[in-house]
């Protein structure tokens, strides 16, 4: 029996989750037997410097890739590129490592470990990208789900089996772990998927059109990454690494936010370029526009328990030094509701519209992010921390009113405006119950309070309880 899209978006929640959940233990293992300063070097090593040199290794094509009717036939230049610009890379940070180290408050006493680190993530994690973006193109959602979790959870047994064997962790096994796990996954990846891999291995250039479709989602989806790695660095180098790792816990905690950007922006693309009936992708039960709605629901939901137990959350994954990361932390949430939004916003419009329609959006989306770079940095330097949340939320709210005021077609949008009233009742209630709930352990204030508004947002008929059934 064939899945609906309910179902395969379920189940990429599910991925996601166990994607994450094990991508926390692991930091939660690490941080508990090695220094901040030490989880600061691991983090930015082997998680946010790979992140922003993606922005080169892959470029737009996994966008490029995951468009349904054309992307499959770019997946060998892809691959090509992406192994080209790692080894690139990688040539430029060994020969100026000195200077780029010192930059980044990085020791170099063992700067030949960091850089192999640094390495092996890098080449791993774009192939990988590549290789996600051609399932997803393909529509083969349960794989490309399985393929983007796998890393992490490898992350997570290998840790575990060395403290088992060894009963301590040191720095040099921690960070050879989250650097390797994701070559061991590329590994498994080719062996068990090479038939799909090397069949759509091409060494097709794309043409002008395609190309510009890719970078055009590409650009329009880079804002949320690409801030908060900037902003990684920039903490890193005006407050030092300590705060780095501050910084990153707090990130850490907030990404429970992700899981509806992550599957919204899953499936977006693939169903968009896929279907030639707007109508139907929106408004028809189980569609599109029921799943996205979902997931803003639930996007709300993380946002208020963020809200509500800041402290509770840092604290119990990362320990008593880490809770300094909280004060601000609902700062960041408030923000994500805008980002949201305009993100499946973009996602709708560069999939039915011609470029010149949206051109002006993509050029708007160039000039914010040249204009956070500076004012992350200033902020940051002027009153601390605070800033740094402070700047990413305005620049939020600023791109989506940029791009409501530039879109042609704002239909999408009323998925959003649909019933809101609503769902303003359902977490108006559930707030005020939250309020007054007080359980020994916060975590069953968190599952009172998530299992009340779950009820509240069906029978206020915000979702339809159709949409379950459309899931089995």
């Amino acid at each position: 029996m064939k899945r609906g899209l309910p179902f395969y978006t379920l189940f990429f929640i599910f991925s996601l989750a166990l994607m994450k959940l094990s991508g926390v233990i692991s930091k939660i293992i690490v941080a508990r037997f090695i220094s901040p300063y030490e989880y600061g070097i691991i983090t930015l090593v082997t998680i946010s410097l790979p992140a922003m040199f993606f922005y080169f290794t892959n470029f737009c094509l996994h966008d490029l890739l995951s468009n349904s009717k054309k992307g499959r036939n770019y997946f060998g230049f892809a691959f090509s590129y992406s192994l080209t610009a790692s080894l690139i890379a990688a040539f430029f940070v060994f020969t100026f490592h000195k200077s780029f180290f010192s930059f980044l408050n990085l020791p170099l006493d063992n700067w030949e470990l960091l850089f192999i680190a640094f390495f092996v993530s890098l080449t791993s994690g774009s192939l990988l990208n590549d290789i996600t973006g051609l399932f997803r193109g393909l529509k083969l959602y349960s794989s490309t789900s399985i393929i983007a979790s796998l890393p992490a959870i490898l992350k997570l047994l290998m840790l575990v089996g060395f403290l088992a064997t060894l009963r301590k962790l040191d720095f040099i096994i921690a960070i050879l772990v989250f650097s390797f796990s994701s070559f061991v996954s590329l590994g498994f990846v080719l062996l068990f998927h090479r038939g799909t891999i090397f069949g759509n291995f091409r060494l097709t250039p794309p043409d002008r059109e395609i190309l510009y479709f890719g970078a055009s989602v590409y650009l329009l989806g880079l804002f949320g990454g690409l801030s908060q790695t900037i902003s990684k660095v920039v903490v890193s180098h005006d407050l030092g690494v300590t705060w780095q790792g501050y910084f990153d816990a707090s990130l850490t905690v907030i990404s429970i936010l992700s899981f509806a950007f992550a599957s919204m922006s899953f499936i977006s693309i693939p169903e968009a370029t896929s279907s030639a009936d707007r109508d139907e992708l929106l408004y028809e039960t189980g569609k599109l526009g029921d799943v996205v709605r979902a997931l803003f629901a639930f996007l709300v939901l993380g946002i208020m328990l963020l809200c509500m137990y800041p402290s509770q959350f840092v604290g119990l994954l990362f320990g008593k030094d880490y809770t300094v990361s909280s004060r601000f932390l609902p700062v960041l949430a408030v923000g994500y509701i805008f980002l949201y939004v305009q993100q499946f916003l973009a996602y709708l419009n560069v999939s039915y519209q011609k470029p010149a329609e949206y051109r002006s959006l993509v050029l708007a989306t160039l000039i914010c992010l040249l204009f956070l770079v500076p004012t992350v940095h200033t902020l940051t330097t002027m009153v601390g921390i605070l800033g740094t949340y402070s700047v990413l939320t305005f620049f939020y709210f600023l791109y989506l009113l940029i791009t409501l005021k530039l879109s042609k077609d704002l239909s999408p949008a009323s998925v959003f405006v649909k019933k809101i009233h609503r769902l303003v009742i359902a977490t108006a209630i559930t707030a005020f119950i939250g309020y007054f709930t007080s359980f020994p352990n916060f975590l069953y204030d968190v599952l009172f309070v998530s299992i009340i508004f779950t009820l509240l947002i069906f029978l206020t008929g915000y979702l339809s309880k159709d949409l379950l059934k459309s899931i089995f």
